[in-house]
Formats: structure tokens, C-alpha cells, sequence
């Protein structure tokens, strides 16, 4: 079976890269971070008109109509540049969330508004006490009249500055059933919306947020009443696929700089790349990258052919990547020596960010876990 990249994917690589490589370098990307809203409204608008929002969505919403292997090629090449852009959280994820739903008129509103990037969106889901399970719904969505009333929190919102938020509710059901979670879509600015923004340990911003007798309209739901849980969890499988391209990404640039580097540091009149010991542990990162490289592709195919085992993939893959991710991040800091957790080194910046990578929905223990319960119960 034939893995390589079409030609088209192969182009929409180059044409990313090319313009990362004019666009982000490391003082670039360092000044983004210190903008109020944590990332470049001048990238997010050639975002947009280099096409590469409209590439998860489908041609009848008004998309390119890719894949999950075109969105994880763009990723992939955000990954190796550490982009700060809420590209992942506001179109892979929040995005889909919305193409997806059933609400036909929420759909033509709100998808012009996202690809043309007027308007950003953010999934709000993960609780105190849910302990990264997605069927965790805390907060409450009580019904009255042709709205409903929310109450409740959420922490650690992607992308505090958001336009939007898609606020996951418990409309019926225990807390920690399937059945009974509603999807909502809530303004931001909204005066019963609380929020906090907290930066985290890669630099981005996310915020946490609190809601009391907080009024919705009925229209502003994504499904039928507690019928939300299946799109969740199919769009945020996808969305783990692409977040896992990324990290791949960012374990590329650091087997290569690392490497790179080795070959040029010099101690005891030789280069440090010389030493046998070294090799091996660079190997090691080496062989990582690839490993997660394949079950990147497996877990592709499986979303792609609709195979019964793509949450089993998926959870493989994200297991994996977390475990990986940082053993070639700790490597590449080691063998940097001290500075290569040093703000001016762009090693620990990769480091932190593959930490977050490895703790969005949940880190490689939770995954392992995962797939256990769907393997073998």
C-alpha cells in the first residue's frame, strides 16, 4: 500500500513551509506571544487568503473539501515552526464542531464568518472534576421556554480571546453519561459569562470561564437536545489526529537541530556528535519521530475508511506521541546542555509545547488507558 503524499498534499506542505520560513522565525513568534491576543492578526489573515482555513471543511459548507491527511500535512509544518495561531483549536476542532452539526441555520451563520476569519471559535469542555473523560458534563443546561439557562465552569478554554465559545451542557442523564450532553453557542461577551485568562507553559493563552443563569436560545444549539456526545467525539478524535501531526512536526525540527548541532559543538577538540554515546540517544530520537510518524498514517486510514477501530487508533496514537514526544524533547535538551532550556534557545520553546500537546485531552497515561478499556472490556 502506497503512504506517500499526493501531489497536491506534497504542494500544500511546500507552499505552508515556504511561507512559515518567510514569515515566523523564532523573535517573530516570541513578539506574537506578548500581543494581547496572544497571536497575529496579520498571519490569521493571510491564513485565510492562502485558503488554508477553509481545507477541514467540506465543499457544500463552503470548504476545499479536505481530509484529515491534508489538515495534519498543514500541522505537521506548524509543528516544526511552533505556531501560535489558533488554527488548531478554532478550525480543526471548534470548526468542525459547527460543520458538522444538525442546526442548518447555526451552520450558514456562523462558517462564512469562520473561513473568512471575521470570527473565531472555541470548544469549552474540560471540568475540575472530569479528569479528561469527554462524557463529563458538570454544567447544566435547563430548559425553559424556547431557551435554556446555563450554569456552571470550564477550564482551560483554548484561545482565551475567542469570538465564541461552544459550551458543552448537561441538559439530562447522570454526569457522567453519554446521553443528555447539548452543545452551545455562547458570544463571548456575553455579560453573564465570567472570564479569566491564564497563560500556559508554552506561551499561549487560555482562559477559564464561569457561567450563572446565563440565557441561550434554543437556535443557538449545534444538535437535538442531548444528542451532542457522538459529533463531540468524533470531531475531537480527528482533531487528536491533527494535533498529533503537529508534535510529529515539532519532533522533526528537534531530531534535526539536535543533530545539527552535535555535529558543530565541539568539546575535547572533536565535534560531540562523534561520540558513540551520543549517536545512539540521537538514533533513539530518531527512531521515536518515526514510530509516531507510522501510527500517524494508521490512524489516518482508519478515520479515512471509517474502520470500527478508529478511536482504538487514535488512542494508540495520542498515547504514543505524548510518551515520545517528550523523551525527543528531554534528549534534544540534554544534549543542548543548560542553555537548551534558555528563552533564547528555541529547544525548551519546543519542549513546553509538546508538554501541552501531550496534556490536551488528556496525557499518554489516560490514553493507554483508553485503548485498554476499548480493547479488552
Amino acid at each position: 500500500m502506497d503512504f506517500s503524499l499526493t501531489e497536491e498534499q506534497v504542494m500544500l506542505k511546500d507552499s505552508v513551509a515556504k511561507f512559515l520560513a518567510d514569515n515566523y522565525a523564532a523573535e517573530q513568534r516570541e513578539a506574537v506571544l506578548k500581543q494581547e491576543a496572544g497571536f497575529s492578526a496579520k498571519h490569521w489573515a493571510s491564513f485565510s487568503e492562502l485558503g488554508w482555513l477553509t481545507i477541514p471543511f467540506s465543499e457544500d459548507v463552503g470548504g476545499f473539501g479536505g481530509n484529515v491527511a491534508d489538515v495534519s500535512a498543514v500541522m505537521e509544518e506548524f509543528g516544526k515552526v511552533l505556531v501560535v495561531e489558533p488554527y488548531w483549536s478554532s478550525i480543526v476542532l471548534a470548526g468542525q464542531l459547527i460543520a458538522r452539526c444538525t442546526n442548518e441555520a447555526l451552520k450558514s451563520s456562523a462558517m462564512p464568518q469562520l473561513i473568512s476569519g471575521e470570527a473565531q471559535y472555541s470548544f469549552a469542555w474540560l471540568e475540575a472534576q472530569s479528569c479528561f473523560s469527554l462524557s463529563y458534563v458538570g454544567a447544566t443546561a435547563t430548559k425553559q421556554g424556547d431557551s435554556y439557562c446555563l450554569n456552571g465552569q470550564k477550564n482551560l478554554v483554548l484561545n482565551a480571546n475567542a469570538n465564541y465559545f461552544l459550551i458543552a451542557a448537561r441538559s439530562s442523564g447522570d454526569v457522567a453519561s453519554e446521553s443528555g450532553i447539548s452543545l452551545f453557542v455562547v458570544d463571548a461577551n456575553n455579560p453573564a459569562l465570567k472570564k479569566e485568562s491564564v497563560r500556559l507553559i508554552d506561551g499561549q493563552l487560555a482562559c477559564n470561564i464561569e457561567f450563572s443563569d446565563l440565557l441561550i436560545n434554543q437556535d443557538d444549539m449545534l444538535t437535538a437536545e442531548g444528542e451532542a456526545y457522538p459529533l463531540i467525539a468524533e470531531v475531537v478524535d480527528e482533531a487528536l489526529v491533527a494535533l498529533c501531526a503537529e508534535a510529529v512536526g515539532a519532533m522533526t525540527y528537534l531530531y534535526k537541530a539536535t543533530a545539527e548541532y552535535a555535529n558543530t559543538r565541539k568539546q575535547f577538540g572533536v565535534a560531540i556528535g562523534s561520540f558513540q554515546a551520543l549517536q545512539h540517544r540521537m538514533v533513539d530520537m530518531f527512531m521515536a519521530t518515526e514510530q509516531c510518524k507510522s501510527l500517524l498514517v494508521r490512524a489516518q486510514c482508519a478515520i479515512l475508511d471509517g474502520s470500527v477501530d478508529r478511536a482504538q487508533d487514535v488512542a494508540v496514537l495520542k498515547a504514543m506521541v505524548g510518551k515520545y514526544g517528550r523523551k525527543v524533547a528531554e534528549e534534544a535538551v540534554q544534549i543542548h546542555g543548560g542553555m537548551g532550556v534558555t528563552n533564547e534557545m528555541p529547544i525548551g520553546h519546543y519542549l513546553k509545547r509538546l508538554m501541552m500537546i501531550d496534556m490536551y485531552f488528556g496525557g499518554s497515561d489516560i490514553h493507554r488507558r483508553r485503548f485498554s478499556d476499548m480493547r479488552y472490556l
